[in-house]
């Protein structure tokens, strides 16, 4: 990448973010077009478990670093997003390996039978399948015991992103970008070394009521992938990130070549707050619902998305020259507790050099495993 392009990146990118969308009102299709589906089979484990995850750097804003004592699927804020092409069968085992009742909540089924797992106790474990008919992106989540506690288990971080490849989709560079909120008890100068429990922050009922979260993560973390802010005057927000980027590494940054075209499947479970989600010199085209076989109801050539609690959508975009694009909430007090990610647009850039997290396996690589499988 030239060198003039990372002194750019270095001389500061800016903090801002989040992406997300609204509520994904798919149409599903009807019983007949369901039923024509032969798809495949696929099966996914999710694990929920409690356990202290760092949810911000050490840096200014947080000297040390913060733990906190989250809830999780497979050990990590995000839960792993879940692909599968459209009309494909989705089989779900949620295993409870943690000290409290867990649940699911799964967005894209329809009906109590496809979208709901029920109570899974300690030591439990449950197993349902879905049909997935509707093209899109979808949150899943925990429910809690029967939505008793649900806005806990969501604000300590026990939800991810399915994704339904549409028949007629186009093939693009594909990412997994979720936010969520942390409304932390413990808000200030824990080491984050110490992953003990003693010493991490836990869910402030008092804050969420006010509607006032610490941190909004970007896949598990504020201001994962922005490690600057400033020009003249440069706050560093992610000393580890600023130093591999100053080294000329690139790995934990999302890059796209100039002209290709990118699909990110943004999630916001909330709890509470919305995103305007906005690329900072970039434009898009936000692909809501399904119309039988295909994203539907296609907004294009967009500058700002609002995307609600609990929801997920689908946005394309294309970045036409090198430099540094920001995904960004334009809520701008979302910016300051974390929700930005930098998009690096180099020629140097490959299919799958996702950053670790965002990446998500692609309809033809789903249907060529699932054909391996059959013979």
């Amino acid at each position: 990448m030239n060198k003039a392009i990372i002194a750019g990146i270095a001389a500061g990118i800016l903090v801002v973010g989040l992406v997300f969308s609204p509520v994904f009102n798919g149409n599903p299709l009807s019983a007949v077009d369901a039923a024509s589906h032969t798809g495949a089979h696929r099966h996914v484990t999710l694990i929920a478990s409690e356990q202290a995850v760092q949810v911000a750097p050490d840096n200014a804003l947080h000297p040390g670093g913060l733990m906190y004592n989250a809830m999780v699927f497979n050990g990590t804020i995000p839960g792993p997003v879940i692909a599968v092409n459209q009309g494909d069968t989705l089989e779900i085992t949620l295993r409870n390996d943690g000290e409290v009742i867990h649940s699911l909540d799964f967005h894209a089924g329809i009906g109590p039978s496809n979208a709901l797992s029920g109570n899974v106790g300690p030591g439990e474990e449950k197993t349902w399948t879905l049909q997935a008919n509707t093209a899109g992106a979808f949150l899943y989540h925990c429910g809690a015991d029967g939505l008793l506690g649900v806005w806990e288990h969501i604000a300590n971080g026990m939800y991810g992103g399915i994704v339904v490849h549409a028949q007629k989709e186009k093939p693009a560079k594909e990412f997994y970008v979720v936010f969520g909120e942390i409304y932390n008890g413990e808000d200030a100068g824990l080491f984050a070394g110490d992953n003990s429990t003693d010493t991490a922050g836990s869910f402030d009922l008092g804050k969420f009521a006010a509607d006032q979260p610490d941190l909004v993560l970007t896949n598990g973390m504020a201001h994962k992938y922005v490690p600057a802010i400033g020009a003249s005057t440069q706050l560093p927000l992610n000393p580890e990130l600023l130093a591999e980027m100053n080294a000329g590494n690139l790995t934990n940054f999302f890059k796209v070549k100039p002209g290709e075209l990118t699909r990110w499947y943004l999630v916001n479970p909330g709890p509470n707050g919305y995103v305007a989600f906005h690329f900072i010199s970039g434009m898009m085209d936000v692909r809501d619902g399904s119309v039988r076989g295909n994203y539907g109801n296609v907004d294009r050539q967009d500058e700002t998305w609002t995307i609600p609690p609990g929801s997920a959508t689908v946005i394309e975009a294309t970045f036409p020259e090198e430099g540094i694009y920001v995904g960004v909430d334009h809520n701008m007090n979302h910016v300051v507790r974390g929700a930005a990610f930098a998009v690096v647009a180099t020629n140097g850039a490959t299919a799958d050099d996702q950053p670790p997290g965002s990446w998500v396996e692609s309809k033809a690589s789903l249907k060529e495993n699932a054909m391996m499988m059959e013979n």
